[in-house]
């Protein structure tokens, strides 16, 4: 959803509930503000200021620019057609270096999958292929760039946040972690998804660090793929004997490793 205050006279604040397409945050690209802060929306985004938040000229709208920075956006005119705000910056996001190693999952989940990311702020998304990964599935739709653009956008705006992921992909998995990944410049500290992991993910000690996190495919990566990884420099973690499928293992994963980062924050002060 996009947060939503009406001016102060009325006295009136409130969030609007997220549909399917809801956002958190106005999203727009630099090159659609004029030199005077002020963008003209169409389309998916005006239709949510309209039909779902209902907003009114004078209403403020938390925004942001792709890359840049967050801000509040003033409704300025409002019609069937289009929306002009005006956008006021000046807040800073600290920028991410966690990456996600992502083993191409089903296009539709996917999709879903790179969306989700976004929204939790990896800053890297490296897709790849392993020997249960179909082929086909890497020559979709979903693998187009711009489609997957559209998703990360989504996923920004539902996580309220501003930096593009970079996106990576990998035909051939032992070349990727052989050749590719020593040139990638990973944080040091990697972790590797696996269901017969020694390592539980309540075993590991609390770290405010950036980390690599690398999710097979469903069924899992095979142990070859594993001890590869593992020989990059990756531990093979588990969150417990009973296997999830990759939405519900990035999930999960994301929420373990971003607790035991706030206990590390908490710690220092």
């Amino acid at each position: 959803m996009i947060g939503l205050r009406r001016p102060s006279g009325s006295g009136f604040v409130a969030g609007c509930a997220c549909e399917a397409r809801g956002v958190n945050l106005l999203l727009l690209e630099a090159g659609e503000l004029d030199r005077d802060g002020r963008a003209v929306l169409t389309g998916r985004r005006a239709d949510h200021l309209r039909a779902v938040l209902r907003a009114a000229v004078g209403d403020t709208l938390r925004a942001g620019v792709v890359d840049g920075e967050l801000g509040e956006a003033v409704v300025e005119q409002i019609t069937p057609a289009a929306a002009v705000v005006r956008v006021h910056l000046g807040a800073r996001q600290e920028p991410s270096r966690d990456t996600l190693m992502l083993a191409c999952p089903r296009p539709k989940v996917l999709l879903r999958m790179l969306a989700h990311a976004a929204a939790m702020g990896y800053a890297r998304i490296a897709i790849f292929r392993t020997w249960r990964v179909d082929k086909t599935w890497m020559q979709s739709r979903a693998c187009d760039p711009a489609v997957q653009r559209e998703q990360l956008i989504l996923g920004l705006e539902q996580g309220g946040r501003t930096q593009m992921p970079e996106l990576l992909r990998f035909d051939r998995f032992k070349p990727m972690v052989q050749d590719e990944l020593p040139r990638l410049d990973l944080p040091e500290l990697r972790f590797v998804a696996h269901p017969n992991a020694a390592t539980s993910t309540s075993e590991l000690m609390p770290a405010d660090t950036p980390y690599t996190l690398a999710i097979g495919p469903d069924g899992g990566f095979l142990p070859y793929e594993v001890d590869m990884l593992h020989s990059a420099g990756f531990t093979p973690i588990t969150l417990g004997e009973h296997p999830l499928r990759t939405e519900a293992a990035l999930a999960a994963l994301w929420g373990q490793l971003d607790l035991l980062r706030r206990t590390a924050q908490a710690s220092q002060t």
